[in-house]
C-alpha cells in the first residue's frame, strides 16, 4: 500500500510541476471564475499536452520498476489467499466431524430413549 500511495503522490507531483512549468495554463488558470472553469482549462491543456504528460508518468513509473512491484503484489495476494482458504477449509471441515459427531451421539440417545419407552409402555 506504501508504493501505491507514492505512486499517487508522485502523479500529483508530475501534475503539479506541469501547472508550475506552463506559464500560459497559470495564467489561465488565475483567470478562471469557479471549479468547473478551471477544471475545463486544465483538461483542454492536458489534451494537448497529454502525450509529454503521459511519457514522464510512463518514465516514472520505469525508474520506480512499478511493474515488478504489481507482479510482487499479485504474487503476495495469491499466497495470501490461497494460505486463507486453506486454513478455512481446514476449520470448515474439522467443525463437520464435531457437529457429525454431536448428531451420532444426538440419535443413539434418541434411540435409547424411544427403546426404553417403548418397553416402559408395553409393561
Amino acid at each position: 500500500m506504501k508504493k501505491l500511495s507514492f505512486l499517487l503522490g508522485s502523479l500529483g507531483g508530475v501534475m503539479a510541476g506541469y501547472v508550475f512549468s506552463n506559464s500560459k495554463l497559470r495564467a489561465e488558470l488565475m483567470k478562471a471564475k469557479d471549479g468547473p472553469s478551471a477544471a475545463k482549462v486544465l483538461g483542454k491543456h492536458l489534451a494537448e499536452d497529454g502525450q509529454t504528460v503521459a511519457k514522464e508518468v510512463q518514465q516514472l513509473a520505469e525508474e520506480h520498476h512499478l511493474d515488478t512491484h504489481v507482479a510482487h503484489g499479485r504474487k503476495y495476494v495469491q499466497k495470501y489467499y490461497k494460505n486463507a482458504r486453506d486454513e478455512v477449509q481446514k476449520f470448515l471441515s474439522a467443525k463437520v466431524k464435531d457437529a457429525t459427531k454431536v448428531a451420532k451421539k444426538a440419535v443413539s440417545k434418541g434411540k435409547k430413549q424411544v427403546a426404553r419407552k417403548m418397553k416402559s409402555m408395553a409393561r
